[in-house]
C-alpha cells in the first residue's frame, strides 16, 4: 500500500492496482502497536539501526541511505501525520492512532481492489498476467509482490527460504518457576543453541518475555523451530558480570554478612523469591549461614545465578503480532531498485522477503524503504520506457 501511495502521487499518468485477500487494506497496520502504529525508531546510524534486523541487515544498508528512519518521518509528516518519539526511540503518530497512518497512504489515487486473493500469475510476452480466486484475469507490465503465503510466489522461479515463526515469547513446564510471574529483572542474558541475548526478561505464567527472550526468539528462529521448540535455556541474572565475578561477589558478602541466610538475602540484587529459587536449585540449604557456606557451596550458587538451566517447553505469540522469519531469497533481487534478479519487470517488498526485525518499528520501517524504492524504481523505468518510444516515434 505504501509503494502503490508513492507511485500513485509520484507517476499519476500510470494505472496502479492493488489486489488485497482482505475485506479491508491495512488491518495489520491498524492493529500495529496497539493500534497506535510503532512508524519507526530513532536512528543514532545506519550501522546500529540494522543490527536490529537478524535477516536482511546487510542488505538494508544501502536501502536505509536511500530511504531510511529519517525519510519516512519526512514521508508521513508531509502527509498529514505529525509524530512524536518516546523515551525508548520509537515513533508513533502524535494521536496515537493508527488509522491517521492509514489515511495518509489511502489519500493518493489508486485502484484498492478487496477481496481479491491472488491465484497464479503467469508470464506473459509483454508482462505478467494475474489471475484471481474467483477466475479475474488481469494483465500488467510491472508486478510488486509484497506478501507470501500463497502458491503464486512458488511459481516464479524464486528460491523461498523457509518461513518460521519469528518474535515470540516461551513456554516452559517449570511450575516453580512460573509461581514468580510478575517479576521483572533488567538486565539478564540469555542463551540457547548457540544464540545469546541481552535485555529485561519478564517471568510470566506459562513462561519467558521481555526484550532479552524477544531477541534470542528473533535470532534464533529457524534453530528453535528446528527443536520444536523443546530445548534448554540458560539465564544469566547479571549480565554485567561472569562467573568468576559473581563468585567473587558471593565470597565477600560471606566475609562481610557471616549470620545471614543464603536463601533470604541475595548479594547480587535479584529478587527474593527468585532468589530462593537459585539458593534451592543449587542444592544449599536456604537456612545455611551464609559464613557456612564452603567454596563448593559458593560455586554451586553462582552456577545458578550465572547459568540457571530452564527447559523450554513451547513458543506463544507475542500479544496480537506475528512475524515470520523467511521469503524470497535475498541474493536473487537486486536491493537497489527491489527488482528480481531473475524476472524483469518482477518487484518484491516488504513481508515476501527474507527480511524480519525486531520490536519497535523496525518491521514496519523495512515496509516502507523496500516499499519506496520498489515505486521509484517502476516510475523511472516507466519514464525510461515512455522516452524510448517518443525516440523510436521520431
Amino acid at each position: 500500500m505504501f509503494a502503490a501511495s508513492v507511485l500513485a502521487e509520484e507517476a499519476p499518468h500510470l494505472k496502479v492496482v492493488v489486489f488485497e485477500k482482505a475485506h479491508q487494506p491495512l488491518a495489520k497496520v491498524r492493529v500495529s502497536g496497539g493500534g497506535r502504529c510503532n512508524l519507526t525508531h530513532q536512528c543514532a546510524s545506519i550501522t546500529d539501526f540494522v543490527k536490529n534486523y537478524p535477516r536482511g541487515a546487510f542488505e538494508l544498508i544501502g536501502a536505509f541511505h536511500r530511504f531510511g528512519p529519517a525519510e519516512t518521518i519526512t514521508w508521513f509528516e508531509n502527509h498529514g501525520v505529525p509524530l512524536t518519539m518516546l523515551e525508548d526511540g520509537c515513533y508513533f503518530p502524535r494521536s496515537n492512532s493508527s488509522e491517521d497512518v492509514i489515511r495518509a497512504m489511502l489519500r493518493c489515487r489508486m485502484d484498492v481492489r478487496t477481496d481479491s486473493e491472488v491465484y497464479a500469475i503467469h508470464k506473459a510476452a509483454t508482462g505478467f498476467c494475474v489471475q484471481l480466486a474467483h477466475g479475474e484475469r488481469f494483465s500488467c507490465n510491472k508486478l510488486l509482490i509484497t506478501t507470501g503465503g500463497g502458491a503464486f510466489v512458488r511459481g516464479l522461479e524464486h528460491t523461498i527460504e523457509p518461513c518460521v515463526p519469528s518474535l515470540f515469547t516461551f513456554n516452559t513446564s517449570d511450575r516453580a518457576f512460573t509461581s514468580l510471574a510478575g517479576n521483572v529483572i533488567d538486565h539478564v542474558r540469555v542463551s540457547a543453541l548457540g544464540c545469546k541475548a541481552e535485555g529485561t526478561l519478564l517471568i510470566t505464567h506459562s513462561g519467558v518475555s521481555g526484550p532479552a527472550v524477544l531477541r534470542a526468539s528473533s535470532f534464533g528462529a529457524r534453530a528453535f523451530a528446528e527443536k520444536r521448540y523443546t530445548f534448554e535455556m540458560k539465564i544469566n541474572w547479571n549480565a554485567e558480570m561472569n562467573e568468576e565475578q559473581v563468585f567473587h561477589v558471593l565470597e565477600q558478602f560471606k566475609k562481610s554478612s557471616p549470620k545471614k541466610k543464603t536463601g533470604t538475602w541475595s548479594p547480587v540484587g535479584l529478587p527474593s523469591r527468585l532468589w530462593l529459587l537459585i539458593v534451592k536449585r543449587s542444592g544449599v540449604d536456604q537456612t545455611c549461614e551464609w559464613g557456612s557456606c564452603s567454596s563448593r557451596m559458593l560455586r554451586q550458587i553462582t552456577a545458578q545465578a550465572t547459568g540457571f538451566p530452564l527447559m523450554i517447553t513451547g513458543r506463544n505469540r507475542h500479544r496480537e503480532e506475528f512475524v515470520t522469519c523467511g521469503g524470497i531469497r535475498l541474493k536473487e533481487v537486486d536491493f537497489k531498485t527491489m527488482q528480481s534478479r531473475l524476472i524483469p519487470g518482477l518487484y518484491f517488498a516488504g513481508e515476501v522477503l527474507d527480511i524480519d526485525g525486531l520490536t519497535g518499528g523496525f518491521n514496519l520501517q523495512a515496509a516502507w524503504t523496500t516499499g519506496y524504492l520498489a515505486a521509484q524504481s517502476i516510475s523511472a523505468r516507466n519514464r525510461e520506457t515512455n522516452a524510448q518510444k517518443r525516440v523510436n516515434e521520431t
